[in-house]
């Protein structure tokens, strides 16, 4: 123990933490991910929400309440919480980190996300992560799921394992990017199938992505699970767009 500390502190004082967004050398924070300048430049998603879809009531004194989405049709899925904004510093490093195949980045992304705290999230009433799939074409495109490398640290820092077996993309898809809430709904339906039954029934699982947008993907993925028998899914992602 006394050995692994010193070889920790030892590789930090020759290659200390660099700021994510800035490379300035982030000074005693050996699991920091960004800066104090840079950290106040994100939006952490804070205040009053949709207890399901986690959207956020800006300004608001209200408590929790549906919003209008999820009382005209309730999504599949039990809640979705997102860290923090898709948008300045965040929507920079996920882009390196999916487009330009830049692991390291990712890797830091995944410590920043599981080192947050979902206040409203009890991870011990969880039985596995389930990464939401690519389809097989796209995965040998990019050369990696940027979602099992976040449900990989998350999986680490609540002792939850990591489940790939659950559901699969059999569906290629266009992209979603550009489609609106109605079109990404019809473009991804039909894009998912649920593993073995056995292993499902019963089951509170939480679903992972990097960003919610419509959260039509990770709808369509918790009505695969709910239908194959989960008891519950949950959703979290690392960023939110607004």
């Amino acid at each position: 123990m006394i050995l692994n500390d010193f070889c920790e502190e030892l590789s930090e004082a020759l290659f200390p933490p660099l700021c994510l967004a800035c490379s300035e050398v982030i000074s005693g924070k050996a699991h920091e991910v960004f800066c104090p300048d840079c950290l106040r430049q994100i939006t952490f998603i804070t205040g009053s929400c949709c207890p399901v879809c986690g959207i956020v009531f800006p300004d608001s004194p209200a408590e929790d309440h549906l919003c209008g989405n999820c009382l005209e049709r309730k999504p599949w899925f039990s809640s979705a919480r997102a860290a923090v904004a898709y948008d300045g510093i965040i929507l920079d490093a996920i882009h390196r980190f999916k487009y330009g195949r830049d692991i390291t980045t990712g890797s830091a992304l995944s410590t920043f996300l599981a080192g947050f705290k979902f206040e409203d999230m009890d991870f011990h009433l969880f039985d596995a992560i389930i990464p939401v799939p690519l389809h097989i074409k796209r995965l040998r495109e990019r050369g990696f799921n940027q979602s099992i490398i976040l449900s990989r640290a998350l999986g680490k820092k609540h002792h939850l394992r990591v489940d790939f077996s659950l559901l699969k993309r059999c569906k290629l898809t266009l992209t979603q990017t550009g489609l609106d809430k109605n079109n990404r709904a019809k473009n991804i339906s039909g894009a998912f199938v649920a593993g073995p039954k056995v292993k499902i029934q019963g089951k509170n699982l939480i679903l992972v992505d990097d960003v919610y947008t419509t959260g039509s993907t990770v709808n369509e993925c918790a009505k695969t699970l709910i239908r194959s028998g989960a008891s519950k899914v949950a959703v979290l992602t690392l960023a939110r767009v607004f």
